[in-house]
């Protein structure tokens, strides 16, 4: 077991953090789990980020798993730890993921391929949406997952209407009929899972989940998407259909029913790869360093020899 202190930040025990607790323990010397609304931040002559009376600072790793309501906040606090915390999902990763539209912005413009997605925060500005929109299509507003399925220029204006009337925005996004989602733990991939709907709604509806095979262009594209917004832990849903494109992003997913029906250890994977990774972590400053020294060197011997 070797010497290195973890902290996992959640929302409760959940059966998923408990499980990713046990395997945590088979291979850290020191894991404490610290719930995120029990946390004390303190801005004063130095930071301090404190629960009861335990100094979170002071661990070598923290793995967050944090719910979405808690997104913005997750992103502020751990943006005050240390540069040489190893984070297996980063606090930029927090703050690119908080919505989804701004997330999938993020990924066209780092190369990663997304379903085609509007945004629109007027009925007028929605409607001229609509007249170049593919019937059918999904609307829905960011603050609401559960989207409404259309099929024709009365239904979606009406749906626009009522969102508007309301001061919320409006998403106009393509309707998805083949969704995967497939389990990151960099560099691996551990599982994917189809998800079947009787809902229009695939990507939020209620569903059954089933164990899917992913061909290798799915599984880059997965550990793309999870590079462009540096997190190694996540679920990333892919929609295949006509081409593999990012359909959203779950930094903090249920773990339990899906090692269940993929028959994958998801917990024992992950936290392997969190102590893997942070080994590699606690090995890049010396190699650095390393380079470093060497750089040095090479320059003070040729300056000896009057070549500098």
């Amino acid at each position: 077991m070797i010497s290195m202190s973890l902290c996992i930040i959640g929302w409760g025990k959940t059966e998923s953090n408990l499980r990713l607790l046990e395997e945590a323990k088979k291979r850290f010397g020191s894991v404490f789990f610290v719930p995120i609304d029990g946390i004390g931040i303190g801005l004063n002559e130095e930071f301090s980020i404190s629960y009861r009376n335990s100094d979170i600072l002071k661990f070598d790793a923290v793995f967050s798993r944090i719910p979405k309501k808690y997104y913005s906040y997750a992103y502020q606090l751990l943006s005050l730890f240390p540069k040489e915390t190893y984070m297996p999902v980063k606090p930029i990763s927090y703050l690119i993921a908080e919505e989804r539209f701004f997330l999938l912005t993020v990924l066209r413009k780092r190369g990663v391929p997304t379903l085609n997605l509007h945004l629109a925060r007027s009925s007028k500005a929605a409607y001229r949406i609509i007249e170049h929109a593919n019937y059918p299509f999904i609307i829905r507003s960011p603050e609401k997952k559960t989207g409404i399925y259309v099929k024709k220029e009365s239904e979606a204006k009406g749906i626009i209407d009522a969102l508007t009337s309301i001061n919320q925005p409006v998403l106009v996004e393509e309707h998805v009929n083949d969704m995967v989602s497939v389990f990151v733990a960099e560099p691996d991939i551990l599982a994917a899972l189809k998800k079947k709907s009787k809902e229009f709604d695939v990507v939020f509806g209620e569903g059954e989940m089933k164990k899917e095979k992913i061909n290798k262009e799915t599984e880059q594209l997965a550990i793309e998407a999870a590079n462009a917004i540096e997190a190694q832990i996540v679920r990333v849903d892919i929609s295949r259909n006509p081409e593999p494109r990012i359909v959203n992003i779950e930094l903090n997913p249920s773990l339990v029913k899906a090692s269940q029906i993929s028959g994958v250890n998801l917990p024992e994977k992950i936290m392997e790869a969190v102590h893997n990774n942070y080994l590699l972590h606690k090995e890049k400053p010396m190699l650095i360093k390393f380079f470093e020294d060497a750089k040095s060197v090479v320059k003070d011997v040729l300056k000896s020899k009057q070549l500098l």
